[in-house]
């Protein structure tokens, strides 16, 4: 193998990078062709891939929907002083929130909102259809209060009002 101030490529034959981890891999545990132990853990997590893209899916929603409260408490804790000289102290916090779920939505969904022009400047009524969680609403809602600078009221499942926060 390789000496201790050695590089893999450097001999007569180069290899690759992973075959020059898989040599460093053996000599430092100790373990004959760790490369049948690697393919393995491998096949495990592709195998498992499906489950933990089920549960992680949640899991981040869930997660999001806490930090937007937490970050609604600091919101609130650092503006109270501010609260009486000001019309509406929750504007900043509104904007914060829809930039954070808009970029999640985005980012992980891919969602983009179509047809804004179409809703007219007075009352107007919205219906779609969710999933299993109202995320697609919170989508909704914040990329319309960043294109149009307009809050929209639900209607909803009883379901959306029970979430924590």
């Amino acid at each position: 193998m390789t000496g201790g101030n050695e590089s893999c490529t450097a001999g007569p034959t180069s290899m690759s990078y992973l075959t020059c981890l898989t040599y460093i891999l053996e000599e430092w545990t100790g373990v004959e062709r760790i490369g049948d132990y690697l393919s393995y853990a491998f096949y495990i997590l592709w195998l498992l891939f499906p489950l933990v893209v089920v549960f992680v899916l949640p899991g981040v929603i869930v997660i999001l929907f806490y930090i937007s409260i937490l970050l609604l408490h600091i919101y609130k804790r650092k503006n109270e002083i501010k609260e009486a000289y000001s019309h509406d102290v929750w504007v900043g916090a509104r904007e914060m929130l829809a930039t954070l779920w808009d970029g999640h939505g985005r980012i992980w969904h891919g969602y983009e909102l179509h047809g804004v022009e179409n809703i007219p400047p007075g009352p107007g009524l919205v219906v779609f259809y969710h999933g299993a969680t109202p995320v697609d609403y919170i989508y909704f809602s914040a990329r319309l209060h960043i294109m149009k600078k307009r809050r929209c009221s639900v209607v909803a499942d009883h379901f959306v009002f029970r979430l924590p926060g």
